[in-house]
């Protein structure tokens, strides 16, 4: 067995983390990075941490933010874990089929994901657990999943990832090239469009999750209103997280990196199926809002 004492985690982790380390702090002591207005983490703080070898201790960051976009840097992290013998679990839900991982150059003690990321099939996920880390079982009552978690397996599911999971391998570069022009005119034609836009999150050299945009638009007589008319224009946007789209207040993840809750948040993303009508439209009907 493990036999955690201590997590050390973010307070801009996705919910199934975020919450999961809360349940936890009952039991083990937990610690939250600092995190600075653009939501990178403080590295020094990290490695401080992980020095302190008087405890057991995980480290889980996600690879990037669903919300905000932001990329950890998870091969410093790696490097901070695997030298000080730390444990290390990535989430790496939004970045598996986006960006190249190999888990043979970079220490990972668990990694995660999930097919309905890469336009595989929605239930079913996957969890890579370094050969060095023996867990208990998940559920108990067979020895399927390597004694992991019995049951019998989703093989359609399991099945329709890897076949989603090969056509992102094969396609990332040109699927890439493709979002980020999108992404790319979708932000420069807000900035156009309206004054006062800004963007949450870290959105320099390439460094950000390029599937998604976090746009923060100035108040404004009918900005209360923007997640609902982009709705009833059909355009799916989300005012939080994609798992909390109908939520209008500011998320865990603005609220750590200070976000002016005055202003409003709407969360765009972005797939290869997007097209730049898509975002043409998208640009225009914001733009009449707020002239309005």
């Amino acid at each position: 067995e493990l036999n955690i004492e201590r997590i050390i985690s973010s307070p801009l982790e996705h919910h199934c983390v975020k919450h999961t380390v809360e349940h936890l702090s009952q039991y083990v002591e937990t610690i939250l990075l600092e995190v600075d207005e653009t939501g990178k983490i403080n590295l020094n703080q990290l490695k401080e941490l992980c020095e302190d070898k008087s405890k057991k201790t995980l480290v889980s960051l996600m690879f990037a933010n669903n919300e905000i976009g932001n990329i950890n840097p998870i091969e410093n992290i790696s490097e901070i874990c695997k030298e000080n013998e730390v444990l290390f679990h990535c989430d790496a839900v939004q970045a598996v089929g986006k960006f190249p991982i190999d888990v043979n150059d970079i220490y990972f003690s668990f990694l995660s994901g999930t097919a309905h990321k890469f336009h595989g099939p929605k239930g079913i996920s996957f969890v890579y657990i370094n050969g060095d880390n023996i867990i208990s079982p998940l559920l108990h009552g067979g020895a399927q999943e390597r004694n992991m978690r019995s049951g019998t397996e989703n093989v359609y599911g399991i099945s329709g990832m890897a076949m989603a999971f090969d056509k992102c391998i094969q396609n990332m570069d040109k699927r890439k090239e493709h979002i980020l022009m999108l992404r790319d005119r979708l932000k420069s034609g807000l900035s156009a469009e309206i004054s006062d836009m800004q963007f949450n999150g870290f959105q320099e050299d390439g460094h950000f999750l390029y599937t998604v945009l976090s746009a923060s638009f100035p108040q404004h007589k009918k900005s209360d209103l923007l997640h609902f008319n982009l709705d009833i224009a059909g355009i799916c946007a989300s005012a939080g997280s994609a798992c909390s789209s109908g939520v209008e207040n500011d998320s865990h993840v603005l609220e750590a990196i200070g976000h002016d809750p005055n202003r409003k948040t709407i969360r765009f993303s972005f797939s290869h199926y997007n097209t730049v009508e898509d975002i043409d439209f998208t640009i225009n009907t914001l733009s009449k809002l707020y002239q309005s």
